[in-house]
């Protein structure tokens, strides 16, 4: 009985630092500059979609990458893909540059 109750109190510890240290995307603040420039990318494009949520975000000086799920735009489907953008910031601010689908 001892056992199992040390057993039950090792299993909580370790599912309470998982949940604790699991990564999370970029707060809203984080991410709002690039999700305008996703945005601006998909309307300059005519791609119909939206960003949802990002999983994602790493900047490293003047270039970033970022996962996002997106969505179509209308939100008809409910039906979310993830998409990894290049971004380049010049004096305008951010832009998306290209990206690749993920599965």
């Amino acid at each position: 009985m001892r056992m199992k109750k040390i057993l039950l109190a090792a299993m909580g510890l370790g599912v309470g630092l998982w949940l604790g240290c699991a990564a999370k995307g970029p707060s809203k603040e984080e991410a709002a500059p690039f999700e305008a420039a996703i945005t601006a990318y998909l309307k300059q494009n005519s791609m119909g979609m939206k960003v949802v949520e990002f999983k994602s975000l790493a900047v490293t000086g003047d270039t970033a990458k970022a996962t996002a799920a997106l969505q179509e735009a209308e939100g008809l489907y409910g039906l979310k893909v993830k998409w990894e953008f290049s971004f380049r910031r010049d004096e305008s601010g951010w832009k998306a540059e290209s990206y690749n689908a993920l599965q």
